[in-house]
């Protein structure tokens, strides 16, 4: 997990410019998502609200003291508007990318960046992490064919929001969050749901990849 997933959900809650004490809502409860809100626990943030649809994803958001919103229930914008009394998110973080797509399974790569301008507040920040690429081969949304997006950028320079988007350095936090593991602060192994020998791994990537219920997160082990 120091090698790819914490460091990333942590560089979301950077990118998005997370201080202790503010509200933060976070699109996506994969092991990304749900490390940019252990992240955002560590960091002080004052509520953590985690949007995804998956229940076992949402317990364990839940596990760690975030606010889980069920997207296929209700909407996940009126919802984190009802939380923060109307004034929305101080923070947003972007943990799905361009395969966002909605209860029925139809894709929309917009979906959460527009959510999210949506959720988050005047002035406030939003971090991008979700994978989006310039070209799609196989694409549901013709647009996005050539890597583009319907984006309510209107809405986002008239609120004035913020946003930071990019791969993460993995070197550049992986020492501290170490430590942090080390000292107790961080536990990142909250999310793991199997420990599988080597030859049960096709299995498990199809298990993983079909998002079937308990499997979030899987440990290899060669050996055993």
């Amino acid at each position: 997990m120091l090698a790819d997933i914490f460091p990333t959900g942590w560089h979301c809650t950077e990118l998005a410019g997370l201080c202790p004490g503010e509200s933060i809502v976070i699109y996506g409860a994969g092991p990304v998502g749900l490390m940019a809100a252990h992240s955002a626990m560590i960091k002080g943030a004052s509520i953590v609200m985690v949007v995804d649809r998956h229940p076992d994803r949402l317990r364990l958001a839940e596990s760690i003291g975030a606010i889980a919103i069920d997207d296929s229930k209700s909407s996940a914008v009126d919802r984190v508007m009802e939380l923060t009394h109307g004034v929305g998110a101080d923070r947003g973080c972007e943990c799905v990318g361009y395969q966002a797509h909605d209860p029925e399974g139809q894709e929309h790569p917009n979906m959460t960046m527009n959510d999210l301008v949506k959720s988050v507040k005047f002035t406030g920040g939003i971090g991008v992490v979700g994978v989006f690429v310039p070209q799609d081969p196989a694409p549901q949304d013709p647009l996005y064919k050539q890597g583009e997006i319907v984006f309510d950028y209107g809405l986002c320079w008239f609120k004035g929001q913020t946003i930071g988007t990019g791969q993460c350095n993995v070197k550049a936090y992986n020492r501290q969050l170490r430590d942090l593991i080390f000292t107790g602060r961080a536990k990142p192994s909250f999310i793991v749901s199997h420990e599988l020998g080597l030859d049960e791994a096709p299995a498990a990537y199809q298990h993983f990849d079909a998002r079937d219920d308990g499997w979030t997160k899987v440990i290899l082990k060669p050996a055993a």
